[in-house]
């Protein structure tokens, strides 16, 4: 009798906690949702790059256009975006410079911390503006890839 008393008792001492093997089970199920997790927010965080790098390149798609009503011209490759923040001291030097063309200096910039790359022509007017994505490498797919914005007018008179 004694030993079908004390039976009972053992039994409900080792039910009472969780073991290893439960507590791993549990850390592993965990860390794989983690994974997901992370992994959805970081293609999330791409698309919201890209997001910003169009949004950006339009902006400086309309400060170039206006920076041309003033002074007739797109600013020369040599003269850069920079010609949106300040009078260019590189020739040719323009007269009615109604700058600032855009509102802050770090619109010039990539999401990366790099400059825009530029250029220009000026027969037709055409301007191109790229971003070589996260890598600065040519190529690239994801937040890697390169992305720009190229115009072009029809007329030698644009």
């Amino acid at each position: 009798m004694r030993l079908a008393t004390r039976t009972p008792k053992l039994a409900k001492r080792r039910e009472a906690g969780i073991s290893l093997r439960e507590v791993m089970l549990v850390l592993a199920v965990v860390a794989v949702l983690a994974l997901i997790f992370a992994y959805i927010l970081m293609q999330r965080l791409d698309g919201a790059v890209g997001k910003q790098v169009d949004s950006e390149l339009n902006r400086l798609s309309a400060a170039l256009h206006r920076y041309k009503l003033d002074n007739r011209r797109y600013p020369t490759s040599e003269q850069g975006l920079e010609a949106l923040l300040a009078v260019p001291i590189v020739e040719p030097i323009p007269n009615k410079w109604q700058g600032p063309y855009v509102d802050r200096p770090s619109l010039t910039e990539d999401p990366w911390g790099r400059p825009y790359r530029y250029q220009s022509s000026h027969a037709p007017p055409r301007f191109e503006i790229v971003t070589l994505g996260a890598d600065n490498t040519a190529g690239g797919k994801g937040v890697n890839a390169d992305i720009s914005l190229v115009y072009q007018s029809d007329t030698l008179l644009d």
